[in-house]
């Protein structure tokens, strides 16, 4: 009896720390969909960066994406090589912030990456089974980041 008791336990606490790792990696997930310069729509279920970094009025800002709805680069993308990874530098950018819509153009603004690649990297979900695959779209091929929040 003492045994069931505590096996019901185990089971409950494993449950409970499955739930919180399944909500922690949803949390990190941000749905949305990449607009190439061809027009083409490649939807994704998260991208692999995480910050703009560019000049506002003059000032140097730092953007956590998860407070943008949206990604226009204005100029078409180039990529930057340097020694601490490449970049996607597009001059100016426009952000539009997630709580009310507004829009901000950023100048000299970059998403920075940690590899050291020329692509940007998406998470995307097969719809038929339900798994996560990883593919690349060429950086200087976009237009657009669209992100779409629940």
């Amino acid at each position: 009896m003492n045994a069931a008791k505590w096996v019901r336990v185990l089971v409950i606490a494993l449950s409970l720390l499955v739930f919180q790792v399944g909500m922690a990696a949803a949390a990190d997930a941000r749905p949305g969909k990449c607009i190439t310069l061809e027009g083409q729509e490649v939807s994704f279920f998260k991208i692999d960066r995480n910050l703009v970094k560019g000049w506002w009025n003059g000032t140097p800002i730092e953007v956590p994406l998860e407070f943008v709805s949206e990604i226009l680069f204005l100029d078409s993308p180039k990529v930057n090589y340097s020694m601490f990874g490449n970049e996607i530098s597009a001059g100016q950018i426009e952000l539009t912030r997630k709580s009310d819509g507004k829009k901000f153009i950023l100048k000299d603004a970059f998403l920075p990456s940690d590899c050291n690649c020329t692509f940007i990297t998406y998470t995307y979900r097969n719809p038929f089974t339900l798994e996560l695959g990883t593919e690349s779209l060429p950086i200087d091929g976009l237009k657009q980041i669209i992100f779409v929040d629940k």
